[in-house]
């Protein structure tokens, strides 16, 4: 890959990739540095890009990991730490551990999904995805993306529902 070449396709990407970056870091700062490093790392290993690889799907990965990393940087402390140190704060501690315990209860939830349920909304909710973008991504069309994450929050309702019951009837 040459510099024209790599302007012309990485350059042209840089407004989608910080989007990518935006709504994943929370930081438009953080998001620069994201996709300053992505735009490093593929000029770098130009040379070992595969020309009929597809560049987008290929930097949107790097960026979404990135972005990732990016966010687990900012929390130095554990969870233990973390806990500790919220105990002097607006929550008690034994609310802390019920949530901790409840998102614990709705990851093992999500997790129970087909893995294709699972790929939707992770990329919906959690990385803010739109619909045509995970379409794009996937390869599905737009309406199976649409009904399978209907699907996937359908059923974490039905088990939360019943992992919230059950909590209940054991206080």
């Amino acid at each position: 890959m040459d510099i024209v070449e790599y302007k012309r396709i990485v350059v042209a990407l840089r407004p989608s990739l910080l989007a990518v970056a935006r709504r994943i870091t929370g930081n438009a700062e953080d998001a620069e540095d994201v996709v300053q490093d992505v735009c490093l790392k593929i000029w770098h290993f130009r040379d070992r890009i595969d020309r009929n690889e597809n560049m987008e799907a290929y930097s949107t990965t790097m960026v979404r990991n990135l972005s990732i990393d990016k966010i687990r940087s900012r929390k130095p402390f554990s969870d233990e730490l973390e806990l500790l140190g919220k105990e002097t704060g607006e929550h008690p501690p034994d609310s802390l551990l019920e949530e901790k315990e409840e998102r614990n209860a709705i990851r093992r939830i999500i997790e129970m999904l087909p893995p294709l349920q699972q790929r939707i909304l992770r990329m919906k909710d959690l990385e803010g995805f739109e619909t045509v973008e995970i379409s794009e991504m996937t390869g599905i069309a737009t309406e199976a993306v649409r009904n399978n994450l209907s699907r996937a929050r359908k059923r974490i309702r039905e088990l939360y529902l019943i992992y919230y019951q059950t909590q209940q009837t054991t206080k």
